[in-house]
């Protein structure tokens, strides 16, 4: 196992190439890589076994396990590793500032629209794109650390109102000019039950690292639709200010090959997914770490925006 920094121009990431099954059985190897998680935030891995199972005992070093609730996702006879496929005939296509394209997510971070916040992921592309597709990654430690002192003051303490909504309809979707053109089925399905199944959520928009005690400016463009308490032009007008500052940070952007996974950790990292063809066929599996951080409260739906 070999393990150097992701890039010398950014302040997070960590590279790790040639780690096989044998690896897993040494509680060294499991400690270690866990260590590298928690400290840069993000590993990529690279040369490593294709092997579905793999994949799931690697994953389980950082943590237990989540299924996931849709069971046709479920990959056969691997409950906890799921397949998520995008055809041309079914998948979603929006258009964003004036680029038809599909696959596209916004800036985020996993399940920030409900209570309870995954702790991580690790992701598999087994078919890219011939073009787009990128995984996308800033870290919101560094993002903390490179606030403003006088941004720090106002965010501090605050707590960010999030509300599952279809894609075009949140308001970082307004904010860039997207239209959604043609909803996959399951997003189809979903509208039905966005404005009674999901009430408004508040996370606090810093929290402490707690194996580190490092500051953690927690929030996740998508979704975020206010600050909890405040007027809602002044809190948007805020929180839009706050966006703009984290996707100014330096990010990584990961266009993908052959034999790699990349874990990220959910409380800490945010994520997004250039567009990629609308023509082409895209296949991706991943495991989800279970986990709540236990700062997150759900709202009332008197707090809907």
């Amino acid at each position: 196992m070999e393990v150097k920094e992701l890039s010398t121009n950014l302040p997070f990431g960590v590279e790790v190439r040639g780690i096989r099954p044998a690896d897993l059985q040494s509680t060294k190897t499991m400690d270690e890589l866990r260590a590298l998680w928690i400290q840069h935030g993000m590993i990529v891995f690279r040369d490593t076994d294709d092997d579905p199972q793999f994949q799931i005992e690697l994953s389980r070093c950082f943590g237990p396990l989540e299924a996931h609730p849709v069971k046709e996702l479920r990959v056969e006879g691997c409950p906890e590793l799921i397949s998520i496929v995008s055809r041309p005939e079914e998948g979603s296509i929006l258009n964003v500032e004036g680029r038809t394209v599909a696959n596209w997510i916004p800036w985020h971070s996993d399940l920030t629209f409900v209570e309870q916040i995954n702790r991580g992921g690790l992701l598999r592309v087994t078919k890219p794109t011939s073009w787009g597709g990128q995984t996308c990654f800033i870290d919101q430690i560094e993002a903390y650390n490179r606030l403003p002192d006088e941004l720090r003051e106002r965010i501090e303490g605050r707590e960010v109102l999030y509300q599952l909504k279809i894609m075009d309809k949140t308001r970082c979707a307004l904010r860039q000019n997207v239209e959604l053109l043609r909803p996959s089925p399951s997003l189809e399905r979903l509208k039905s039950r966005v404005d009674t199944d999901f009430p408004p959520v508040a996370h606090p928009a810093v929290y402490t690292q707690k194996e580190t005690g490092r500051k953690v400016l927690r929030i996740s463009p998508m979704f975020a639709e206010g600050i909890v308490g405040m007027d809602r032009d002044e809190g948007c007008a805020l929180l839009d200010e706050v966006v703009d500052h984290i996707t100014s940070c330096p990010a990584y952007y990961h266009s993908w090959g052959d034999n790699e996974m990349i874990l990220w950790d959910n409380w800490r990292m945010l994520h997004s997914v250039t567009g990629a063809p609308t023509d082409e066929v895209r296949i991706m599996r991943r495991t989800t770490i279970a986990g709540d951080y236990g700062l997150g409260r759900v709202l009332g739906y008197e707090y809907a925006m």
